[in-house]
C-alpha cells in the first residue's frame, strides 16, 4: 500500500487530529471553551464547566468528533 500525502491532505489530517484532541480534552476535564457571560458580543473567553454550558459542551463534543473523524477519513479516501 503506497500512501502519498499532498500538503492539503497533510494539513487536513493535522487539523482533524487537533479537533479530536480538543474534544478529548473537553471530555476528560468536563470543560468547554466559551465566550463570557454576556453572549456573542462578549470579548471575554474562558473555560466553562459542562454543567453551566450543557448545550455548548454537547455541540462541541458531537460536532467536533464528527468533523474531526471526517477530516481524518477523507485524507485516506481521496
Amino acid at each position: 500500500m503506497n500512501v502519498d500525502f499532498t500538503t492539503q491532505e497533510l494539513v487536513r489530517f493535522a487539523v482533524g487530529l487537533a479537533i479530536l484532541a480538543y474534544v478529548g480534552y473537553c471530555l476528560l476535564n468536563q470543560k468547554v471553551w466559551v465566550r463570557g457571560p454576556i453572549g456573542l458580543t462578549s470579548k471575554t473567553f474562558a473555560w466553562g464547566t459542562r454543567e453551566e454550558n450543557q448545550f455548548v459542551f454537547m455541540l462541541h463534543v458531537i460536532a467536533g468528533t464528527a468533523f474531526g473523524i471526517w477530516l481524518l477519513v477523507v485524507s485516506f479516501l481521496f
